[in-house]
C-alpha cells in the first residue's frame, strides 16, 4: 500500500497549500490569487479521484480474502463433521 500513503500525503499536502493560498485569495481578492485557488482545487479533485480507486481496489481484494477465509473454514467444518460422522 505504499502507493496509499504516497496518496494520502499528497493530498494533505495540497490541503495546507489550499489552506494558505485561499487565505491569501480572501485578503488579497486579486484574480492572480483566485487563480491558484482553483489550480489547487483541481490537483485536490485529481488526488481524491486517484485515491477512491486505490481504496476501491483494496476492498475488492479484502472481498477475496475473506471470502477465501470463509470458504476454508466451511471446509475445515465440513471434514469435521464427516470425521464425527465416520466414528
Amino acid at each position: 500500500m505504499h502507493q496509499d500513503e504516497e496518496l494520502h500525503d499528497k493530498l494533505l499536502a495540497e490541503f495546507r497549500k489550499y489552506f494558505a493560498e485561499n487565505q491569501a485569495w480572501m485578503n488579497e481578492g486579486t484574480k492572480a490569487s483566485a487563480i491558484r485557488v482553483r489550480h489547487i482545487l483541481s490537483d485536490i479533485r485529481r488526488i481524491c479521484s486517484a485515491r477512491r480507486v486505490v481504496i476501491r481496489e483494496w476492498m475488492d481484494e479484502k472481498e477475496i480474502i475473506l471470502a477465501e477465509r470463509e470458504a476454508k473454514r466451511q471446509a475445515q467444518k465440513q471434514q469435521a463433521q464427516d470425521t464425527d460422522d465416520a466414528n
